[in-house]
């Protein structure tokens, strides 16, 4: 499959169909901290190289051979999917071919147009992103498309939050000596009852990020955010889930499409694929042995990815 991958665990949405609809690193944003490495192609403007009729064709295929359980239908992936044109007309398709519930993970970026903001009120939860809570930390943390301003983005994600349809999971992503301090976390509360999300989800930084300098929070101090910011506020940095799928035939071409698509840990790709640990050790060390995938240390932690 080139546009459908997974189920893979995911902290926020259980276990994800992951579908992208638009090409690898083409999105608003250059975040300092992505995990898929650096934008190739920033713009604003909508991006149609991937026909809806592709997509849907290939995600129908999967749904109808697939033995796996499914929590959330998710529109991510590669690059910032409110660029696609097509993108309402998509995910009503998708709601056509199944019950399961439709998730969107954007930047927020372009919710401050009103054409944007039509098409992603079809989802069933949308998962934005408030990185800064000024024009400052913006342009430092998030380098957007030159055109775009931090006002745009409060602007969008406020009225988001005004609409009624689809529940909001608003995601606030921690760097250290980035967006951390006690004067920023401040800042950031008002902004937060603006947008008045569902659920307001603390991250930071758990795969190696495109620049070195992007550095985690430790979980004490996301703890004490949390306090701060109130009871919406939920850690979602760490672990997966810790139920696996029903196990069945894996080869090793399926560790090599995981981590293709992101760094991964060894536990992350075993719960995905209901492998033993052990089993997907050594299924790893094979797959660095013949090149196909690499090692490399992040935080204390050990993560794979694809050569």
């Amino acid at each position: 499959m080139k546009y459908i991958f997974g189920p893979v665990p995911s902290r926020r949405l259980g276990f994800s169909l992951g579908v992208d609809i638009i090409p690898f690193k083409t999105c608003s944003f250059d975040c300092i901290y992505c995990e898929l490495g650096k934008t190739n192609r920033q713009t604003i403007e909508p991006t149609d190289t991937i026909k809806p009729e592709t997509i849907l064709n290939e995600l129908e295929e999967v749904l109808s051979s697939s033995p796996l359980t499914i929590d959330y239908i998710t529109l991510s992936g590669s690059g910032e999917p409110t660029l696609h044109p097509d993108l309402g007309l998509i995910i009503k398709e998708i709601k056509k071919m199944t019950s399961v519930p439709v998730a969107l993970i954007t930047n927020g970026s372009l919710l401050f147009k009103d054409e944007v903001l039509k098409k992603v009120l079809e989802a069933d939860v949308v998962v934005p992103s408030l990185d800064a809570p000024d024009p400052v930390v913006f342009q430092t943390v998030n380098r957007p498309h030159p055109s775009l301003t931090f006002e745009q983005l409060i602007t969008g994600l406020i009225n988001l939050g005004k609409c009624k349809g689809p529940w909001i999971w608003l995601e606030v992503l921690l760097l250290r000596g980035m967006n951390d301090a006690p004067g920023q976390v401040e800042q950031f509360k008002p902004l937060l009852e603006k947008i008045n999300p569902e659920k307001i989800q603390l991250n930071t930084v758990i795969r190696p990020p495109v620049e070195e300098y992007a550095r985690p929070l430790p979980f004490s101090q996301l703890k004490e955010i949390q306090k701060v910011l109130g009871p919406k506020a939920e850690i979602i940095s760490g672990s997966s889930q810790d139920n696996t799928q029903p196990k069945g035939l894996v080869v090793k071409s399926e560790i090599r499409d995981m981590v293709a698509r992101r760094p991964c840990t060894a536990e992350d790709i075993a719960q995905c694929l209901g492998l033993p640990l052990e089993e997907t050790v050594h299924l790893l060390n094979e797959l660095i042995q013949s090149k196909k995938v690499s090692y490399e240390l992040f935080n204390r932690q050990g993560f794979y990815r694809g050569i």
